[in-house]
C-alpha cells in the first residue's frame, strides 16, 4: 500500500518501505520483487510500530501489508487516500 502521491513502484526508488517484523524472513524475496517491479534501491524498514501505522502516520510512503496468494490479493480492500500495488514475489506466486 502506498500514499496517494506514489504513482508507480518506480516512485519508491531510494525510499523506505515499512515492513512488519514477522515478514522479515521473506525480506530477500520482497526486495527482489520490488526491485523487479521498478524500485531497485528501495529499502525495507522494520520497526516496533506496525507498518500500516507508519504509512498512515506519514513516516514512510509505502508499507508491505500482506504476503498472500494472487487470488487473495485481488480481494484486498481499497482504502481511501491510498493505492495498492500487487507485486508477485515470483512467477509462481
Amino acid at each position: 500500500m502506498v500514499r496517494s502521491e506514489i504513482k508507480s513502484v518506480s516512485d519508491l526508488a531510494g525510499k523506505d518501505i515499512a515492513i512488519e517484523d514477522g515478514q522479515s524472513a521473506s525480506g530477500a524475496s520482497i526486495r527482489t520483487a520490488i526491485s523487479a517491479a521498478g524500485a531497485p534501491d528501495a529499502q525495507l524498514s522494520e520497526s516496533h510500530v506496525r507498518a500500516i501505522d507508519r504509512l498512515v502516520g506519514g513516516e514512510v510512503p509505502a508499507a508491505v501489508l500482506a504476503l498472500v496468494s494472487p487470488e487473495a490479493a485481488e480481494w484486498f480492500p481499497e482504502i481511501k487516500g491510498f493505492k495498492l500495488f500487487r507485486i508477485a514475489l515470483s512467477s509462481r506466486s
